[in-house]
């Protein structure tokens, strides 16, 4: 008969094993097969089976034996990474496919979403979907991995320390070992199978419900956070709100928040769920607004797609929304009803966990391919005259959406008439182009292009009254030019100025400070430079003493309109506004 001790002893030496498995297969990986293997595809599929097989692994392990968390691995691991294998071939190139990030994300919550149904499984077949499993399996998988990790770090840094202070005395053994080139790697994923282990087997000391019970004190925080912002909603302006995906992202990432916090406070049942009535009723309420913040989120991401048409980003965007407006329906829908709200939203919880399983393949799969979604949807925009030359999104149909850009890029070149002759040599240029930027420079960033114009238009040239030259903007990219056209188009007087001045007189460079409103009340200040008639971006301007982002009001913008500041030295020349100064190379 084995006894406890002997258990601990076989549990530890396994995992280690397995983790020290782990990190001489990835070394391997990385170091070694690409010397023989010149197919990236290849190598792709190996990888992701590998990362997946290992990462699914050693989640299992410890509430299943390695052998049976090895079977789960396996399977799981080989449809993630055909999924995405699957994907790849979109494109030629491997880079620009791994390059957005999304693929991914759909192979990774494959992955996250997959192993806790796979172990329970395994574990006991009638309990796989049991809501209460999950949720404890789950969350205990995050507190292991972190804990693990943790140690894994203070080992390294005492590993570190031992080295330094061996060789005061000359001994120099532990860096001459980890010099050796698997050894890290070995090193690291050894500790890491064991560290997990060990948190395994004190489950009942480090449990998820410290985590949990400690991010249900954010619950009233974020719910505040959403009152204010509701509160605020008909009195902001559209512009803030709407003015590009990173507003939406930003109240996606809100809700998203608020839908981790309620299945928190809600836990694994209404037994372990919050017991406070007001804690319970902060619950609903943060349930009832998460719809008006996915819902404005949403709206802002269509306008974004109905004013320039698909792109691989928008369209993880929309389906991103879409998610969280599901989860935040189903929330208020189930506090609406009233009585048994707790199990329903648990409910829902496992409906949306498969829908988002089933999204995350289909992102993968012929049926929803981002890339070619996006490039008919520009291709069909410049046909149907939406959009200009430079307006085209030629360099991404050449370098970033692989095949199916490709495919609806030789649509393009196909057009024949002089009306199409700017649009031939932009995919000419595009073509023979080193990087994006030297694209822009000799097409996009045309100083005729409208996006420089109407910028032009909108920002006052000071001290003078007129505006600035298109010519001088025509090395901006469009993301600068989008962005600022943004800041400028805001309903707010005194507008976007750029007060130009000898601030380093003993320097060639026309030296400038660029005022844009802000999100809020206050105004940014940005330095630049003017060189050979272009304009040259320098860095957001910080404040002196606190070496924060400088913020200044509308009433200090309104005077550098009127005329009242001066430009004098310190130490150095600087733009002051009474006491105040601005140097625009701090």
């Amino acid at each position: 008969m084995t006894s406890e001790y002997e258990t601990t002893v076989t549990g530890r030496a396994a995992m280690t094993l397995t983790g020290a498995s782990a990190g001489l297969t990835i070394w391997l990986l990385i170091e070694l097969l690409p010397t023989y293997v010149d197919n990236s595809h290849l190598l792709l599929l190996v990888a992701a089976l590998v990362a997946g097989f290992f990462a699914a692994l050693l989640a299992m392990a410890g509430p299943l034996s390695i052998g049976r968390a090895a079977l789960g691995a396996g399977g799981l691991a080989a449809i993630a990474a055909l999924f995405l294998e699957w994907a790849s071939f979109r494109f030629v190139d491997i880079e620009p496919f791994l390059g957005s990030g999304f693929a991914l994300s759909a192979w990774g919550a494959i992955l996250w979403i997959g192993t806790p149904f796979v172990a329970l499984r395994l574990w006991n077949r009638n309990y796989w979907v049991s809501y209460l499993d999950l949720f404890e399996f789950s969350w205990s998988v995050v507190v292991r991995y972190a804990a693990a990790w943790l140690f894994v770090g203070l080992f390294w840094a005492v590993l570190f320390l031992s080295d330094a202070l061996l060789s005061l005395v000359s001994v120099n053994w532990i860096e001459d070992l980890i010099d050796i080139d698997p050894v890290p790697f070995l090193l690291t994923g050894a500790v890491l199978g064991l560290a997990l282990r060990v948190v395994w087997e004190m489950r009942d000391y480090l449990s998820p419900y410290l985590v949990l019970h400690l991010l249900r004190l954010l619950l009233p925080v974020l719910l505040m956070v959403m009152v204010v912002f509701v509160l605020a909603l008909p009195m902001s302006d559209p512009k803030t709100l709407f003015g590009g995906l990173s507003p939406a992202g930003t109240m996606m990432g809100a809700a998203l928040g608020g839908i981790c916090l309620i299945s928190v406070a809600l836990d694994k049942s209404d037994a372990d769920a919050v017991s406070a009535v007001w804690m319970q009723w902060a619950t609903r309420l943060l349930a009832l607004l998460l719809p008006v913040l996915c819902g404005v989120a949403l709206y802002g991401i269509w306008l974004r797609v109905a004013q320039y048409g698909w792109t691989p980003a928008r369209l993880a965007a929309l389906v991103a929304a879409l998610v969280v407006l599901a989860y935040a329906l189903i929330y208020a829908l189930a506090v609406l009803r009233g009585g048994d709200w707790m199990a329903r939203i648990r409910r829902g919880n496992l409906v949306m966990a498969g829908i988002v399983l089933a999204l995350s393949l289909l992102w993968l799969s012929p049926l929803l391919n981002a890339e070619a979604i996006s490039a008919r949807s520009q291709v069909a925009r410049y046909l149907g005259g939406a959009t200009t030359v430079e307006q085209t999104a030629i360099w991404e149909l050449s370098h970033d959406w692989g095949r199916p850009g490709k495919r609806q890029l030789a649509r393009l070149q196909a057009l024949e008439g002089d009306e199409h002759a700017a649009l031939r040599a932009a995919i000419a240029a595009a073509g023979e182009a080193e990087s994006r930027y030297s694209f822009e420079d000799r097409v996009v960033s045309d100083p005729g292009a409208p996006g420089a114009v109407a910028l032009a238009g909108l920002i006052r040239s000071l001290p003078g009254e007129g505006t600035l030259a298109p010519a001088l903007l025509r090395d901006l990219p469009p993301f600068r030019i989008e962005d600022w056209l943004t800041a400028c188009e805001r309903d707010r007087a005194p507008g976007c100025m750029l007060v130009q001045g000898a601030f380093a007189p003993q320097d060639a460079m026309l030296t400038g400070i660029l005022l844009l409103p802000g999100t809020g009340a206050d105004y940014e200040a940005m330095s630049v430079h003017i060189v050979g008639g272009r304009l040259i971006v320098g860095e957001y301007l910080r404040d002196m003493i606190t070496g924060r982002g400088l913020r200044l009001t509308a009433e200090d913008a309104a005077r550098v309109l009127a005329g009242d500041y001066r430009i004098a030295p310190s130490s150095r020349r600087s733009l002051w506004l009474g006491d105040l100064e601005l140097y625009p190379e701090n």
